[in-house]
């Protein structure tokens, strides 16, 4: 299913299930924030690969995640800010600028992630993501493995070119074993308690 989506280039990875502060400081955002907030729309979320945030035409990643804005307000020093949680993954299929330089895009919306048992060998995963955002009980089913893996990956101090390959992992057990493999080199888990 393809649909037409309003990109908001970033060097940030917003992975789904996750909130994400934005500072709108561009005309074009700002016609952007309206636009959504007026006709209740979301707008995508993608990984610059090669460019600035201020560029209008930046190399980007093809995936990305759409994101629906949550929160606004006026902040002290004359920007808007907004907060946005990010709802589904997508695939580029075609983008270009339009006049006010702001990146129009057709998408294939990825299928929902589907909710995924929390297999014994990763459930140490879930008391990493407590331990490090115990708010997380509140807002997660506790035994969806996709949530868990994307708010973890998110909340970590990982490199945006681990959070994109994760981001376009289709299969959850496959974005387990690299999540894993990173966490296995970082060190952190020889701190986590076993079962």
């Amino acid at each position: 299913m393809s649909e037409a989506l309003a990109l908001f280039p970033l060097h940030t990875v917003l992975l789904p299930w996750n909130s994400l502060p934005l500072k709108i400081f561009e005309p074009r955002y700002s016609d952007l924030v309206a636009e959504c907030l007026r006709d209740n729309r979301p707008f995508g979320i993608v990984l610059i690969r090669d460019g600035e945030e201020t560029d209008r035409e930046p190399e980007l990643f093809r995936t990305g995640t759409r994101a629906r804005i949550v929160d606004w307000q006026n902040r002290e020093d004359g920007l808007l800010g907004i907060r946005v949680l990010g709802d589904r993954r997508f695939r580029i299929l075609e983008y270009r600028p339009d006049d006010q330089g702001l990146l129009r895009a057709e998408v294939e919306l990825l299928p929902p992630e589907p909710a995924c048992e929390i297999p014994d060998a990763y459930r140490y995963m879930q008391e990493l993501l407590l331990h490090i955002h115990p708010q997380a009980r509140d807002k997660q089913a506790d035994e969806d493995f996709n949530r868990i893996l994307f708010q973890l990956a998110f909340l970590l101090p990982l490199d945006n070119g681990l959070k994109q390959q994760l981001l376009e992992i289709d299969d959850c057990q496959e974005r387990a074993a690299v999540l894993h493999a990173e966490l296995i080199r970082l060190g952190v888990i020889q701190y986590v308690k076993p079962d």
